[in-house]
């Protein structure tokens, strides 16, 4: 077992940091979250499409109980908390994040984890959405490029929800290239869009750059997912060289997660891991997303950490190592809705299983 040899300091961002992705408006909104009281934050709440509010200081509304206020409160908005400290947390997770890519873009590190909350991926350039605040993968490949030399920039997203608010700014950048893996169900799946299907393969320049495998069916596992690594991921990124990897390593995708109800195993993140560190010469950043079993969570990390020090990865054992029919089915779309844009697909083609898979309730969150 290899161990930590020590932790990277930790910074607050600055707003000009912050600026490289998000609009001035959205910056002094959220800092204008500092020291509000729970009525005020309701109403700043009411100016974005998915927001939870939460007791802030024991300061709630006096004319109804506690609990029916923010029973009200969680019927209307449905995913970001708001409360006075949620902008210092979000500049020190983006803070954090920025450290852990310049020791890796500067070499001062080979790899680094950065083991922050709230995420990221979901927050756009005007507003706050699905827990996140600040886009912190996105500021920090922006910053990397502008400052640390880091010319290609590759984005792997295995959170199960797709990141609609990375993918709108580098939709158009060839610079960058975004891959992500996410429960899409048809559109029936948050954030609940068709940006998030495979067809949305960019815009302008930017065309090939964004590529997306959405899963149509749930419970998938390690097969799955590293049948789509094997298959899209890595021959586009080897033809792409990214100069660093940026992992939004959402581990709501991780077996027991209440959430995705998919089923990759802390074995199979070693997996993942190992592939994408044959990539950059070996320059990966792991920054926690979602995830919302705490075991889950802490196994996961724990296993994508031990890989970028060195361990071994162990034997995938149970379940079947056959990826779904499903999944396969995804793959092919996106093999063919990138096949104009890539040399490697050129004359690739997948094969799809013939077992039958059982139906599955529709879930949609």
């Amino acid at each position: 077992m290899a161990y930590l040899k020590g932790a990277i300091e930790y910074l607050f961002a600055t707003e000009d940091e912050l600026s490289t992705f998000h609009s001035k408006k959205h910056i002094d909104k959220m800092k204008s979250t500092q020291g509000m009281k729970t009525r005020d934050l309701f109403n700043l709440g009411e100016e974005y499409d998915s927001i939870y509010m939460s007791e802030v200081s024991g300061q709630l509304r006096t004319d109804v109980k506690p609990k029916e206020f923010l029973t009200q409160l969680g019927d209307k908005y449905e995913s970001d908390y708001m409360s006075e400290h949620v902008y210092e947390c979000a500049l020190l997770a983006c803070g954090c994040t920025l450290e852990a890519v310049e020791h890796v873009a500067t070499n001062k590190v080979q790899n680094a984890v950065a083991i922050v909350r709230p995420p990221g991926h979901h927050a756009d350039t005007d507003s706050a959405m699905g827990y996140c605040y600040f886009n912190n993968i996105a500021i920090a490949a922006k910053i990397a490029q502008q400052k640390w030399g880091m010319k290609k920039v590759l984005i792997v997203d295995w959170d199960i929800h797709h990141g609609n608010g990375t993918q709108s700014l580098f939709e158009s950048d060839p610079s960058v290239l975004y891959f992500s893996t996410h429960v899409y169900q048809h559109a029936r799946f948050y954030p609940f869009s068709t940006i998030a299907n495979y067809d949305v393969v960019g815009e302008g320049p930017g065309k090939g750059f964004n590529i997306n495998v959405p899963w149509n069916k749930f419970h998938m596992g390690d097969a799955d997912y590293l049948a789509a690594f094997q298959h899209v991921l890595l021959p586009i990124a080897y033809e792409f060289d990214p100069d660093i990897v940026l992992v939004s390593a959402g581990f709501d995708s991780a077996r027991g997660d209440p959430k995705g109800h998919c089923d990759i195993t802390p074995e199979g993140y070693c997996h993942l891991t190992n592939l994408l560190m044959s990539l950059a010469g070996g320059k990966v950043v792991i920054v926690l997303e979602g995830g919302y079993n705490l075991t889950s969570v802490e196994e996961s990390m724990c296993s994508c950490t031990s890989t970028l020090l060195g361990d071994p990865c162990p034997r995938l054992e149970g379940g079947s190592l056959v990826p779904s029919r499903s999944a396969m089915e995804s793959i092919k779309n996106v093999i063919n809705a990138h096949k104009p844009y890539w040399k490697c697909l050129e004359f690739v083609d997948v094969s799809i299983p013939d077992a039958e898979e059982k139906d599955e309730e529709e879930i949609t969150r």
